[in-house]
């Protein structure tokens, strides 16, 4: 294997405890004596056109495990930055389809699928593992599940399900992003992020600021599945469950990954509460940077729109009912901001597991702003 097909990934296993991981000027801290070990491990980058080979643990683990009572923490490069996004848009359609045509702007570039028969208690995909087969140096692409809430009150106690709420105020999302500004490598890397005002100030990213309290020694956010992380595969492409989900008579917000709990979102996180959420979303997200004033070519999913036949998958969507139960939730709208290259359909039903699948992305390209 080539020198240039691996990439250094660091990681730091610090023990769970709260008050061990703090903040410094912003920014995730751990003191060097509550660091229990340090793994150093070589990524492998998948050049096979964009899919991925399959495993049953993260990658990092062929290098070492996690100490009893300490969590994973990766150590990102220094030249990184502090992502600074808000996940979803206040979408408000007019149909069972809608599209905002910003391809000739600045910004985060969408195509989604959303289901509206609230309220939930949460969402589950199977999430595929594609690593981009060209991805612009300060950009990002993303597959992710997405639960959002109103916090107008008097709005819920006027409408009813299949209703689009007037904000999206709190968010909670996991998924699986490529940005070589965020982490360092291209790969399809785990990750978490929530904010309780749209993501206008109060946003956090994996473990960057308080938010997210992992629990999980199994697996780290800030990794890549390559290598590794999925026991499922479907046509050679490999995938990983996630949900986010509540659990009857609790508050917090739960993050499961390959059947793995992972960690909560608490609900203190959320100044107006967050009891259940009236959308979730599923799809792709493109960073769009307009690079050399042209829309980018940064690819979603595989790079294939749905039109042109053989585009990503997410696969079998299910919601989290209010008593926490699974159901199936077909979603009612379909979104797209620039559907000259981007774009999200829903195929119907899985037949293979309960649920609904998703076909998503596109090629970008300067062709979106024609």
């Amino acid at each position: 294997m080539a020198g240039g097909d691996w990439l250094d990934v660091f990681l730091l296993l610090v023990v769970t405890t709260i008050l061990q991981v703090r903040l410094v000027h912003g920014e995730l801290h751990v003191d060097a004596e509550d660091i229990s070990k340090t793994i150093t491990t070589r990524s492998l980058r998948a050049n096979d056109g964009g899919m991925v080979p399959s495993s049953v643990v993260q990658e990092w683990h062929s290098s070492g495990s996690c100490p009893t009572g300490t969590i994973p923490i990766r150590r990102l490069p220094k030249n990184v930055v502090n992502p600074d996004m808000a996940i979803i848009q206040p979408f408000h359609p007019s149909s069972d389809r809608f599209v905002m045509d910003g391809s000739n702007s600045l910004g985060d570039e969408f195509a989604v699928a959303v289901g509206l028969d609230w309220p939930y208690h949460g969402a589950s995909a199977l999430l595929p593992s594609y690593r981009p087969t060209k991805i612009e140096p300060h950009e990002l692409s993303s597959t992710c599940i997405v639960v959002a809430a109103t916090v107008n009150r008097t709005w819920v106690g006027d409408h009813g399900p299949g209703d689009f709420p007037p904000d999206v105020t709190n968010q909670i999302v996991v998924g699986l992003m490529a940005s070589p500004s965020i982490f360092g490598n291209d790969n399809p890397n785990l990750y978490v992020y929530y904010t309780s005002d749209g993501g206008k100030r109060k946003r956090c990213f994996n473990l960057l600021c308080h938010g997210f309290v992992q629990t999980s020694s199994k697996i780290a956010l800030g990794t890549s599945f390559i290598n590794g992380g999925s026991s499922i595969t479907y046509e050679g492409v490999p995938y990983v469950a996630m949900s986010i989900h509540k659990v009857p008579g609790q508050q917090q917000w739960w993050v499961s990954v390959n059947d793995t709990v992972i960690g909560y979102f608490p609900h203190t996180l959320f100044p107006t509460f967050f009891p259940e959420s009236y959308i979730n979303q599923l799809g792709g997200i493109v960073r769009n940077s307009r690079p050399n004033g042209v829309h980018t070519d940064t690819t979603m999913g595989n790079g294939r729109t749905p039109e042109s036949g053989g585009s990503a998958v997410i696969k079998a969507y299910l919601a989290v009912a209010a008593n926490g139960m699974d159901k199936k939730d077909r979603p009612v709208t379909l979104g797209a901001t620039a559907p000259k290259c981007y774009d999200a359909t829903v195929l119907g039903e899985n037949l293979q597991v309960p649920g609904y699948d998703i076909a998503y992305g596109g090629p970008g390209g300067s062709g979106c702003d024609q």
